[in-house]
């Protein structure tokens, strides 16, 4: 298992759960769309690792490493 911020790009991954994240985040992130069994694909990262551009449920979603760190994939 692999978390989101070792996940290469253009590569599609399910969510398998979530790990370390506080329950405010986790609502947050389930509302987004961010759910267990969703399809997800990385579409960039920045220069500096700070940030992941992601693609979920065929919209974009913008997150910080700290918080992709938390997002389990298969």
């Amino acid at each position: 298992m692999l978390n989101l911020t070792q996940a290469k790009k253009n590569k599609s991954y399910a969510v398998v759960g979530f790990q370390n994240l506080p329950l405010k985040i986790l609502r947050r992130l389930c509302d987004l769309g961010l759910t267990k069994g969703q399809s997800v694909c990385v579409v960039s990262k920045s220069l500096l690792k700070k940030a992941l551009l992601i693609e979920v449920r065929g919209y974009l979603l913008s997150l910080k490493s700290d918080i992709a760190k938390g997002v389990m994939l298969d």
